[in-house]
């Protein structure tokens, strides 16, 4: 997008945002006799099936608070018990209050990938998904700088978490009875690998999860992701063309009804990947570079009239960006790239060239004042680089990041310029409030084997880069042995027994993982029936130490 200093351009993008707002409506919408939609209670729908059987509800909300409320509107409709939870895919949004719908005996339907992807996901990458992701939802920003996502209304952040993981998986296909009513689930890669679509052949109602928003899709998010599947994307959305629904209900956003606007609509939006993909693709070839085709790429009249491909959630230059890299890698092909200056060195060459540090700043301030907000912000960039406590150049940076956000209709753009500037303004609030205990609500579903890769992420190497301590671990949950070494800044951790460890414990996974994320003290641990300690404690103490902030 093009930024200017011109007024309307802030009038224009808060327009857009509140026109698509409407969309989200807070309501439980009825779609036929049997299915219910509640929309707008949270960044993501939850949707109600009535069986003779009971009750079968898709996606249960972001948290535990926004599906009490939810559940509270659906009992009013349908007393009959919760028989079976189906999760679309694995995102929080859609997963992360379903112990409200359900219990421990409850089946809960999935991908096998959402399994994994929950079993996993706060694998390596936890602390910054954490603070990016919550800077694309704009989780701390006032309402007024960022009335909604383009998903929903913002995203909330719920006080408590209880992970269930599915019970039953299934890879391709299944098809499920529950009394009189047929279901089958198909797994469609494209907003995420494992997502999937719910169909029901006697009312031609298909829940299309996340393949299809009203808003250009989201190839690639800020918050960091491997490459989407964007063929795949496309692919999936044939498939759900095929079926000539006359329902579809969506994961965010209303419903849509009629045969022919449903048609529509997903032809456009698998029209509007494939053109993107097909463009990038094609300038790859002509040896472009991925700065030339963002220049070049947009989508064509025909599709860009569509106010369902506007660029309220998704982007296409970083759309452009993401299938180039994803194709090629990040190196472009030209050798002056192969190694880079440092952006300090740069910075320092560039200030040079300007005529000192002084001149470097007086250049971004009339950038500012001048309403050249991205160039403001990278000279910024460089100044800060250089000066990382002048005040000055920090000043420059947080108003035009202020200013980029409230030119910015593309509400994940938005938010992460606004986000960032409030950070640089007042420190990075989430960092501070991060829970141990929320962090074992997902540890608690990992396999220990995935607890373990985890592990190599939490030692400190600058505690322990000249110790080697080793620890022969048997959980008791199967009775397998683990040999722990820490050596060289790193933790090596292999299956087997060691001969004449440092130290040797046994104890069961969950008391492990709560050692080691810091909500049980190993001295208290010592008290513990379920755990037992043969060796030094002080050396236990110590090594548990490695892997605490």
């Amino acid at each position: 997008m093009k930024y200017s200093v011109s007024k309307d351009e802030k009038e224009l993008a808060l327009m857009y945002l509140q026109e698509h707002t409407k969309r989200f409506t807070k309501r439980v919408e009825k779609v036929t006799e049997n299915i219910y939609c509640a929309v707008g209670y949270g960044l993501a729908n939850s949707t109600l099936i009535v069986t003779d059987a009971g009750n079968i509800i898709v996606d249960t909300t972001e948290g535990i608070e926004t599906a009490a409320e939810v559940k509270k509107e659906f009992d009013k409709i349908s007393p009959l018990p919760t028989i079976a939870v189906i999760y679309t895919h694995g995102h929080p949004d859609h997963i992360n209050g379903a112990s409200v719908f359900a219990d421990d005996k409850t089946e809960i339907y999935a991908n096998k990938l959402t399994l994994d992807f929950i079993q996993t996901q706060y694998n390596q990458l936890n602390s910054i998904l954490e603070i990016r992701g919550a800077r694309q939802f704009g989780v701390f920003l006032q309402p007024e700088h960022y009335p909604y996502s383009g998903l929903g209304p913002a995203l909330k952040l719920s006080g408590t978490k209880k992970i269930m993981v599915p019970t039953t998986v299934f890879e391709d296909a299944v098809k499920l009875q529950f009394g009189s009513t047929v279901i089958q689930l198909v797994s469609v890669p494209g907003e995420t690998e494992d997502q999937i679509f719910i169909w029901l052949p006697e009312e031609k109602v298909l829940l299309g999860a996340d393949n299809y928003y009203p808003a250009f899709p989201n190839l690639y998010t800020i918050r960091g992701t491997s490459p989407r599947p964007v063929l795949q994307w496309v692919y999936s959305l044939d498939k759900m063309r095929a079926l000539q629904a006359e329902y579809l209900v969506l994961g965010h956003t209303e419903p849509v009804y009629g045969k022919e606007k449903i048609a529509e609509l997903l032809t456009i939006y698998r029209d509007g990947i494939q053109y993107i993909h097909d463009s990038t693709v094609r300038g790859m070839n002509a040896g472009k570079t991925v700065d030339e085709l963002v220049e070049e790429i947009s989508l064509p009249e025909s599709l860009a009239s569509y106010e369902e491909l506007r660029e309220l959630y998704g982007s296409i230059s970083q759309s452009v960006r993401a299938i180039y890299s994803g194709y090629l890698g990040w190196f472009d092909g030209n050798a002056s790239n192969l190694e880079q200056l440092s952006s300090r060195a740069f910075a320092q060459k560039m200030a040079d060239l300007a005529g000192g540090n002084n001149r470097l700043l007086k250049e971004a301030t009339n950038a500012v004042e001048n309403g050249e907000f991205q160039w403001a912000a990278q000279l910024a960039d460089m100044l800060l680089s250089l000066l990382p406590e002048n005040d000055q150049a920090l000043q420059v940076k947080i108003r035009a990041l202020t200013e980029l956000g409230l030119r910015s209709y593309n509400s994940n753009n938005r938010s992460y310029y606004l986000s960032q500037a409030k950070e640089l303004q007042n420190g990075v609030p989430f960092l501070n409030n991060r829970s141990n205990h929320s962090a074992y609500a997902y540890a608690e579903k990992m396999p220990i084997r995935a607890f373990f890769q985890q592990m190599t992420i939490f030692l400190q190497p600058e505690k322990c880069e000249h110790r080697a301590l080793s620890l022969s671990l048997t959980i008791t949950d199967d009775q397998k042995q683990h040999i722990l070494v820490i050596r060289n800044g790193i933790i090596d951790i292999q299956e087997g027994c060691l001969t004449n460890p440092d130290i040797t414990v046994a104890t069961s996974s969950s008391i492990w993982k709560e050692i080691i994320l810091g909500i049980l003290n190993p001295n208290d641990a010592a008290n513990n029936a379920g755990f037992q300690l043969t060796g030094d404690a002080v050396s236990f103490s110590q090594f548990v130490g490695f892997f605490q902030k």
